[in-house]
């Protein structure tokens, strides 16, 4: 879906991953935290050139394409609404921190979110943000980012999120990506492609992509740790990695761990659609994630940096037992994927049932996520992840490891502290 894919294959170069740490070494990095963003932008109605931020608590308009220079910054400060009014995109080549806080988030939304929920999966109502390949910084926080995917020019809807490019600041991009709720984007929603290093920690993502697009879209050497999020939803895949077909370095490594997928992948047709999806020379270390009633389970193909992909204690309960070439399948058949003994793996309605305080068994009309993933105290996800698994973690955003509670919940309150709505906050 994405057309810079070609261009930005051939633009890396370099494989130089930033220091990391083991378990208990395992710091929040702030080293290259930027400065505040600048005096405040006197408009309410934002388009073209600007460099800024916006005032706590304000509404405003996003009238056009806005574009934020290399050597500029764009904050956006807790409280604030940016209200799209057509299909327009915020395109950043410096630095944006759209840090909101638990009390005081930030949104992005549309002048009409009643059509656009009542549209869900048929178009997409703007642009999103695009962040470019000379990026210095990107801090996205305790953010609202709703009905993105309006088409580009030459008509492919655009992802919620999209950093793309071969940066070489600092030895690639930083890109922090922690607490937010995205809902209702037709495409991807988020894209990372580039050398860079992220955190994706603890979001909500809901009910993203039309036919297609992937949840978290990860290729061309981005690397990091995805860790508690949880997904419910998505069109294709919940988690799909790939580093490219011919440049395989930078190479696209991450840590995927106590993440939550539910009831995903069920409206791309014709082709095999997964939870976690590992594939051209990636590799991941795959622990403790809890995935309940989606298409299949975990695909790591031939293709697939296999050697270094390191996986297990997962719980992996499908929908129905009926097993064919495209549906219901823990780890895909004919992959290099193979069921461990630390996994869970379960098939049926009455096993998925057993996993949360509430399971919707409905996967076929996805427009109300009535699912409630807090674990039940009976819960085959209690106690049965692992603490101990070899993971390096990178140092960038905030510290979390292993929890011996699987998914994004873990019962010690210290996961994911963002239930599900079953509608998004406007």
């Amino acid at each position: 879906m994405k057309n810079a894919s070609v261009y930005l294959l051939t633009g890396l170069i370099a494989l130089s991953f930033f220091a990391c740490q083991k378990g208990s070494d395992l710091s929040s990095s702030t080293s290259n935290t930027p400065p505040p963003a600048g005096a405040f932008i006197k408009s309410s109605h934002l388009k073209g050139t600007l460099k800024g931020s916006l005032k706590q608590d304000s509404t405003y308009y996003l009238d056009g394409d806005m574009i934020v220079n290399a050597k500029d910054s764009f904050g956006v400060s807790p409280g604030v609404k940016i209200i799209a009014t057509g299909n327009y995109r915020i395109e950043i080549a410096g630095t944006l921190i759209s840090n909101g806080t638990d009390a005081k988030p930030i949104t992005f939304s549309v002048k009409d979110p009643g059509t656009a929920y009542a549209n869900l999966g048929l178009t997409g109502y703007w642009g999103g943000i695009l962040v470019d390949s000379t990026a210095k910084y990107v801090s996205i926080k305790f953010t609202h980012i709703n009905y993105t995917g309006g088409p580009d020019a030459t008509g492919s809807a655009q992802a919620s999120i999209d950093v793309e490019g071969s940066q070489s600041y600092d030895a690639g991009a930083k890109i922090i990506f922690e607490d937010n709720w995205m809902f209702g984007g037709i495409d991807d929603g988020v894209h990372l492609a580039g050398n860079i290093t992220c955190s994706v920690k603890r979001n909500v993502m809901q009910r993203l992509g039309g036919p297609d697009g992937d949840l978290f879209n990860i290729k061309a050497g981005a690397h990091g740790d995805i860790a508690y999020n949880y997904i419910w939803s998505s069109a294709n895949s919940g988690i799909k990695l790939n580093t490219g077909k011919k440049v395989l370095t930078p190479q696209t490594k991450w840590n995927i761990y106590n993440n939550t997928f539910i009831n995903g992948n069920w409206r791309k047709v014709g082709e095999l659609s997964s939870a976690i999806l590992i594939d051209q020379f990636a590799a991941a270390n795959i622990y403790n994630n809890v995935i309940v009633g989606c298409r299949n389970g975990i695909n790591i193909t031939s293709k697939a940096d296999v050697n270094n992909c390191k996986y297990g204690n997962n719980l992996i309960y499908m929908y129905d037992a009926k097993v064919d070439s495209f549906t219901n399948m823990p780890y895909v058949t004919g992959s290099k994927g193979t069921p461990q003994t630390t996994d869970k793996i379960a098939v049926g309605l009455t096993a998925c049932a057993t996993v949360f305080t509430n399971w919707d068994k409905d996967i076929t009309i996805d427009l109300l996520d009535n699912n409630i993933p807090s674990l039940k105290s009976v819960s085959p996800a209690i106690g049965t992840g692992t603490t101990s698994a070899s993971v390096t973690f990178y140092s960038i955003g905030t510290a979390m490891t292993l929890n011996s509670d699987m998914g994004a919940y873990p019962n010690d309150g210290t996961g994911n502290k963002h239930l599900p709505t079953t509608k998004p906050v406007q």
